[in-house]
């Protein structure tokens, strides 16, 4: 049995995988759906497209880190040793990742490969895929069934799309 049913104990490698790891790289997809949902409402040029996504979860990393400095420093009542601050950084990088393909997808618009609007859909559509991969992956390391595995991804999918959603409304 390599993953749960989705009761009881968790198995092993449910475990070993990281709260803050997964939650990171899911805020990291949000936030670049968020930016994408503005950018297709105002499309910048592509080199801007490609500086601002990965600028903006950049930022978002390094607030986060900052953040987890400052609330580390506070429990330890101390200043933190480099091994500890370089574990922050470790553990802040999955909001990075997310950013990393619809980034990608900009810098091929810059190139002149894309149009900047099928650029950003296409940059959309790799960032739910992400998201779905992620939503199989929680399926997969809780459920045995590949239904159960499908509609974790494809929840996951959805809270994105509904974010968006949000997001779109109020912008």
């Amino acid at each position: 049995m390599t993953g749960g049913s989705g009761g009881g104990e968790p198995t092993s490698a449910v475990r070993e995988v990281g709260h803050a790891a997964v939650s990171r790289a899911i805020y990291g997809l949000m936030t670049v759906l968020a930016v994408l949902q503005v950018m297709e409402l105002h499309p910048p040029s592509a080199w801007q497209a490609a500086v601002s996504l990965f600028g903006t979860t950049l930022a978002v990393a390094l607030v986060d880190a900052y953040a987890d400095s400052i609330a580390e420093m506070l429990s330890r009542g101390r200043t933190l040793l480099w091994d500890e601050l370089r574990a922050i950084g470790r553990d802040v990088a999955p909001i990075l990742v997310g950013a990393q393909g619809p980034t990608l997808v900009m810098i091929l618009s810059a190139l002149g490969l894309l149009t900047v609007d099928d650029a950003i859909d296409l940059a959309q559509a790799v960032a739910f895929l992400f998201l779905f991969g992620y939503g199989w992956r929680v399926g997969k390391l809780l459920h045995e069934h590949w239904a159960r595995r499908l509609v974790s991804g494809l929840i996951l999918v959805a809270i994105g799309g509904f974010i968006v959603g949000i997001k779109a409304a109020f912008h």
